[in-house]
């Protein structure tokens, strides 16, 4: 039986059936959702170009078709960067380019980590920080009043800038369509008990966390006087990088003032860092853009690749 009389004969028996074309459920998801996002016409056109193909396309495959066409562009940005010709580049611009190197192969992790999360403030969350990784890279070179050389870098040109922020608007309005999904296992997963700790927190790291720096067994002491492991806050992460395994490495800083710019890489796990009080333990650093410094690289304390 043909569409037509299949069409007439079940109207006939008063049944009202509504006939869309093969693809007529991907395209109003797919504009529905695009036209939601600041650049609607980027969206379509990527997506189309990831198309899903089939009719049983959901706002949850639209937003990983759109979360997957960003990341690889994400990873063409770090490749073209990587590959840059810095022949012309003074010290201060190198500087921007490393920068941007890190916070590119970061943006890829982070948006690995978008893709693959159930949790939709979680995904938020690591997609925000993909773009501030995008400005940031930005910022280095304008640091050093170098934008003229950001119309030849790679990532800045075309639309990944666009692609990110469609992204990320996407990911909202799917995860505002998918809330009442959510099972309320997740829900309480968020909650905060009464202590102000998210349920996720163990008994045991609430205790920690909650204790003074004298109840804590360290792992490693800083102190400026000699009289622990290390003087400097750095010679303890260096050393803490070598250790094996990834258990909870502490590292207790004695009071004292240490002037230097800690970089935490991101391969170290579950690291701790106590202090002997807000007044007593201090970290200070001075790099800046006047000496040579990117805003990045002048963190007292940073999370570096």
């Amino acid at each position: 039986m043909d569409a037509l009389v299949s069409t007439i004969f079940l109207a006939f028996l008063g049944i009202h059936v509504l006939i869309l074309p093969f693809d007529g459920v991907h395209c109003a998801t797919k504009s529905s959702i695009c036209n939601q996002t600041p650049y609607p016409e980027v969206c379509n056109s990527f997506l189309d170009a990831h198309t899903l193909g089939t009719v049983d396309e959901t706002p949850l495959r639209v937003r990983e078709s759109a979360l997957g066409a960003t990341l690889n562009q994400a990873q063409l940005a770090h490749s073209l960067v990587k590959d840059m010709d810095l022949s012309s580049f003074d010290q201060r611009a190198k500087s921007a380019w490393a920068d941007c190197l890190e916070l590119y192969e970061d943006m890829i992790s982070l948006m690995d980590q978008s893709i693959g999360s159930t949790d939709p403030a979680s995904s938020q969350t690591w997609l925000s920080a993909a773009i501030t990784n995008h400005q940031t890279c930005q910022n280095g070179f304008n640091d050093f009043n170098l934008s003229s050389l950001l119309q030849s870098f790679p990532a800045m040109s075309g639309d990944f800038s666009k692609l990110l922020s469609n992204s990320l608007a996407i990911n909202k309005v799917v995860a505002a369509s998918s809330t009442a999904q959510v099972s309320d296992k997740q829900i309480r997963g968020r909650r905060l008990l009464g202590d102000g700790f998210p349920e996720w927190v163990s008994a045991g790291d609430r205790n920690l966390l909650q204790s003074t720096g004298s109840a804590v067994k360290a792992d490693l002491v800083v102190a400026k006087d000699g009289s622990g492991n290390y003087r400097t806050i750095t010679e303890a992460v260096a050393a803490a990088a070598k250790r094996r395994g990834s258990s909870r490495f502490v590292i207790h800083a004695k009071a004292g003032v240490y002037s230097e710019n800690v970089q935490i890489k991101k391969s170290m796990k579950n690291l701790m860092f106590i202090g002997d009080g807000i007044d007593a333990t201090v970290v200070t650093g001075n790099r800046n853009v006047q000496d040579g410094s990117t805003t990045f690289r002048s963190a007292t304390f940073g999370k570096l690749e």
